[in-house]
């Protein structure tokens, strides 16, 4: 059962649920919920692993396989109710994840009623799920990520095209899975701030006109 969500900021006009990486809901990823307060977008950090804090991807994999998928909407949808108690009134809400929780972040945007997505390297079992999509969708990728990107240009990028669904897709050139991780083996500290420059553009254009400094 996942815990509840941890919050940050206050009265935005965007707001972002944020999904942690195979590694849980640590102080990576509470940093990238603080990070993005920070900038003006509060957000709601989920923990699908219900506080636990595995030490090992052998933990990590095996909290990952007991998750469901109305557990992992559930969790969502909790996360969606706690920031929209930070925003303006009719604020849009999206999702923004990493790895697994980059795909659980598209998912959950292709199956509820979330208005854009930030996925940064991460899939979902079924492409055609995009049919469900409400807003855009930001797809930040490795170019060596061996699992995610193929799939990304083979079947997510055909399936947007087919729903007509709007995907933007930052390929990174010479970089590998869970680049903006910091102090992983991965890490590229050139692309990640990339991604991140490029996410708060995106998450700016989400910002209703009214609500943009004149």
């Amino acid at each position: 059962m996942a815990a509840e969500p941890e919050v940050f900021g206050t009265k935005g006009s965007v707001g972002v649920v944020v999904v942690h990486d195979i590694f849980g809901r640590g102080d990576y990823v509470r940093g990238v919920g603080r990070d993005l307060a920070a900038a003006g977008f509060p957000s709601a950090v989920v923990d699908l692993f219900g506080g636990a804090s595995p030490t090992t991807l052998e933990e990590a994999f095996a909290l990952r396989d007991k998750l469901t998928p109305d557990g992992v909407l559930d969790a969502l949808d909790a996360g969606r109710e706690a920031v929209a108690r930070r925003l303006v009134p009719h604020a849009p809400v999206g999702t923004l994840g990493f790895c697994m929780g980059g795909g659980y972040a598209l998912f959950g945007a292709c199956r509820r009623r979330f208005r854009f997505a930030v996925d940064f390297y991460g899939r979902i079992e079924r492409a055609d799920d995009v049919e469900g999509l409400e807003g855009p969708v930001l797809a930040l990728l490795a170019s060596e990520d061996e699992r995610i990107t193929p799939w990304a240009f083979a079947e997510l990028l055909p399936a947007a095209t087919r729903f007509k669904k709007r995907v933007t897709v930052e390929l990174y050139p010479g970089v590998r899975h869970a680049f903006h991780r910091p102090g992983g083996e991965t890490y590229n500290a050139a692309a990640a701030a990339d991604a991140w420059a490029r996410t708060l553009r995106f998450l700016e254009e989400r910002t209703p006109p009214r609500a943009r400094p004149a």
